[in-house]
């Protein structure tokens, strides 16, 4: 697939709540909104998507476990975390104004119109679903210079008619954008699957079983690896565009400045009575040596205290646990760290040497943001079997989730096929075995537990996935409670980000107990 990547290119995009004056002179070194290539404008709105996207997962993967969080629930949601994703969900609006004044003056732009309302839809309601209500009638709006937040119900509504809209493009547009940043093949197709999987997940959060079923019965979702909605990063370093993961992850000059999450790792290694075949291909393993057995410190400063849940949970796998704020040690090139899937990093071979070692056979970064995966929908299925009562196999979709991670996990880089630690189909048929046991042995209510907990083993690499079926389920009801600062609250929303507050006087801050709309769960039921 060709990837041309017009980026530095390009329309100083608005923040929301910024006015802009089209009658000053205008920069000769950007493109103007009638000198623009709809091409171009629709790349640069699918690069600032892949950003966004990532910057939530990146905010939201501390207080799902996956990485440790060595702070509060307060810190990590701070009014700072998320000033960048406002920015970009805000640009993308802009831009996709652009592209529909395009479409109204040519049809030749309606596709690109339609993919561009998909990728705006998207990025805003998960923007809505971090902070509830925000600017949207209003935003964007260059003679509203402080736009007011409008009810986050009423955000989704909007935005499932927008998505609608944009299927009827896709549908009847007749020329195809010059280059697809996320589909190399059937992009028609393609596009629609991930605008109804969207519109499911909204749906779900929402509780709507009618709307549920009759998407269901059209049976046009993301349902096979082929349609799965991820971008693609390369191992290109000028311009660096490597999974920003492996840039942190101790592969290049600087050293893993997190921690695996010890329930994460537990959750893989020893939960179940075989350990998850996708352990070696998430978690790669930088020395073979105990932490306390290490003679240049004592890195485990963990083992006397009696408030840790894991501290080490065994064969060499280093991390922390949730809601450890002690100092850290310089174990950057020792600790367990971020392996294949889905950065792109090192397959755990037993190498035990750092992944920053010249003799490490790595992916070189070219890993993938899995944002929205056909093994999702089938746990979306099956929770929607439980909780919502629609018609269906919830066992089935479970198995078939499970088995669609696995193969898109173990398959990733088809060479480690060879390596005597590859996990293969027996493996996989063997932890599949185990959960249909007790899947078949659990009430309902379990059942529904052990699908959340399962889709949060497959999200790895897309906390926001997690983060959502955490507050709408409560499940997996065994995450690690913080081990410290236990009396503040589970961020329900993210605090709303400083540069809004500061720049636009409609917005006030708002306490991180704050529950979206269809977050309709008591308060304090999730830690």
């Amino acid at each position: 697939m060709k990837k041309i990547i017009y980026s530095l290119l390009f329309i100083t995009a608005l923040n929301s709540c910024e006015v802009f004056d089209f009658n000053l002179q205008e920069d000769p070194n950007q493109l103007s909104p009638n000198s623009a290539n709809a091409d171009f404008v629709l790349n640069e709105i699918q690069i600032q998507f892949a950003v966004v996207l990532y910057g939530f997962e990146d905010a939201s993967k501390s207080v799902m476990r996956y990485i440790t969080m060595n702070e509060t629930y307060a810190d990590a949601t701070s009014p700072g975390i998320l000033n960048s994703e406002w920015a970009g969900v805000y640009k993308i609006a802009e831009n996709t104004k652009i592209i529909e004044g395009m479409a109204d003056k040519n049809p030749d732009f309606r596709f690109h119109k339609g993919v561009a309302n998909i990728l705006k839809s998207y990025a805003m309601v998960t923007l809505t679903d971090y902070l509830g209500d925000i600017p949207y009638s209003q935003a964007n709006n260059r003679l509203i210079p402080a736009p007011e937040a409008d009810d986050d119900e009423s955000i989704y509504n909007n935005l499932l008619v927008a998505i609608d809209t944009a299927i009827e493009d896709i549908e009847n547009g007749e020329k195809l954008p010059l280059d697809d940043l996320f589909f190399d093949e059937n992009n028609r197709a393609s596009w629609i699957k991930v605008a109804n999987s969207l519109k499911l997940k909204m749906l779900i959060n929402m509780g709507d079983t009618q709307r549920v079923t009759a998407l269901l019965n059209q049976d046009n979702l993301i349902d096979a690896a082929n349609f799965d909605f991820t971008f693609r990063y390369s191992t290109a370093v000028e311009p660096d565009s490597r999974h920003p993961e492996f840039k942190d992850a101790s592969y290049g000059t600087e050293d893993f400045s997190s921690y695996i999450g010890n329930y994460f790792i537990w959750l893989l290694k020893d939960s179940k009575p075989v350990s998850d075949p996708r352990l070696r291909y998430y978690i790669y393993r930088q020395i073979g040596i105990h932490p306390q057995d290490d003679t240049t410190g004592n890195f485990l400063r963990c083992e006397q205290g009696p408030v840790f849940d894991y501290c080490y949970v065994g064969d060499f796998y280093w991390g922390r646990d949730h809601g450890d704020n002690n100092s850290r040690p310089a174990d950057g090139f020792k600790k367990a760290t971020y392996g294949l899937y889905p950065i792109g990093g090192a397959f755990d071979e037993n190498n035990f040497i750092p992944a920053n070692h010249e003799n490490l056979n790595d992916m070189g970064g070219a890993g993938i943001l899995p944002i929205l995966l056909s093994s999702y929908i089938h746990f979306l299925k099956a929770e929607a079997i439980l909780s919502l009562g629609v018609t269906g196999d919830a066992w089935a979709n479970v198995e078939a989730g499970i088995r669609a991670s696995m193969n898109k996990v173990i398959n990733f880089r088809p060479s480690t096929a060879n390596s005597m630690f590859a996990a293969n189909q027996t493996d996989i048929d063997n932890y599949v075995s185990i959960v249909s046991n007790e899947f078949n042995a659990a009430s309902n209510e379990q059942r529904l537990d052990i699908v959340l907990r399962e889709y949060y083993l497959s999200s790895f690499g897309n906390s926001i996935e997690a983060y959502n079926g955490y507050r709408r389920t409560g499940y997996p009801s065994n995450l690690q409670t913080p081990i410290q600062s236990e009396n503040v609250p589970f961020p329900r929303t993210f605090s709303m980000p400083e540069d809004a507050v500061n720049r636009n006087a409609s917005i006030n801050q708002r306490p991180i107990t704050t529950q979206v709309f269809w977050d309709t769960n008591p308060s304090g039921f999730i830690d």
